[in-house]
C-alpha cells in the first residue's frame, strides 16, 4: 500500500475524479501507477533494493502478472482525473486471492528475472508471510492500492476504498488487507478495518487488517 501524505499537491480532485473498473489493456498503466505510488514502501525498498530506478523497474515487472491475476479474479478500480489514471485499487473475490499453479509460475518468473538472489529470497519471505496470514474463511482480499504522489491527500484513496467498502457491505462480505505503513493503518481504521495481527517481515513491520460488513449506505458517486 502507498503512503497517503505528500507535498506539492495539485488542486483538489473533487468532482473531476471518476472511479471505474479498468479494462485489460489498461493493466500496464495500472502497474506503472502502482510502482510509482508504492516505490518507497519499506517492504519494497527491502525487497527490490535501495536504488530508486532499479526498484521502480523491478516493482513494475513484479506487478505485471499480479495485476493480471487480480483482474481475472476480481476487479481493478481506477481513479481518473480528466482521463489520467492517478490511483489504482485491486479487489479480489472470495476464494480467488491465491493463484493457481500457472499463475504462481508466472509470478515466480517475474520475481527471478532482474532480481539478485538476496532480493528473490526476501520477496519469497515476504509473500510467504502474507500467504501464511491469509484467512482460510471466505473474504474479499483488497490490494494493491496506490495513488500517484502529486494526487495524495486529495481524497483519491478514500474514494477508491469507499467504493470497495460499499460493495463489502452490500454483499455482506469480510474485507482483508495487509500494509507495511503505520500511517495506512490509521487510514484503514477510519474505514472500519481493525488490526488482527502484527508481524515483522524481513525486519519491516506488517499489519494484517480485517473489516466486518456493516449496513450499506448510498452508492458512492462516480465523480462525474
Amino acid at each position: 500500500m502507498a503512503r497517503q501524505p505528500a507535498s506539492g499537491l495539485p488542486a483538489d480532485a473533487g468532482p473531476r475524479l471518476v472511479i471505474r473498473a479498468l479494462a485489460p489493456d489498461e493493466l500496464g498503466a495500472a502497474a506503472a501507477v502502482l510502482a510509482e505510488g508504492m516505490l518507497d514502501n519499506p517492504l519494497h525498498v527491502r525487497a527490490f533494493g535501495i536504488d530508486a530506478q532499479r526498484r521502480r523497474q523491478r516493482l513494475q515487472r513484479f506487478l505485471g502478472p499480479l495485476l493480471g491475476h487480480v483482474h481475472s479474479n476480481g476487479t481493478l478500480l481506477g481513479a481518473c482525473v480528466h482521463g489520467e489514471l492517478v490511483g489504482v485499487l485491486g479487489v479480489m473475490k472470495p476464494g480467488r486471492c491465491r493463484p493457481a499453479r500457472r499463475g504462481i509460475l508466472r509470478m515466480a518468473g517475474a520475481i527471478i528475472v532482474g532480481n539478485p538472489p538476496l532480493g528473490v529470497m526476501r520477496i519469497h519471505r515476504w509473500l510467504s508471510a502474507w500467504a501464511r496470514n491469509d484467512p482460510r474463511a471466505p473474504h474479499v482480499h483488497i490490494g494493491p492500492l496506490a495513488v500517484l504522489p502529486p494526487w495524495r491527500r486529495q481524497g483519491v484513496a478514500r474514494r477508491l476504498m469507499q467504493r470497495c467498502c460499499w460493495r463489502l457491505d452490500a454483499l455482506r462480505e469480510v474485507g482483508w488487507l495487509e500494509t507495511d505503513l503505520a500511517i495506512n493503518v490509521a487510514f484503514y481504521k477510519t474505514l472500519d478495518f481493525a488490526v488482527v495481527r502484527h508481524e515483522p517481515v524481513s525486519g519491516v513491520p506488517n499489519w494484517f487488517m480485517r473489516r466486518e460488513p456493516g449496513a450499506p449506505g448510498p452508492f458512492p458517486a462516480s465523480g462525474k
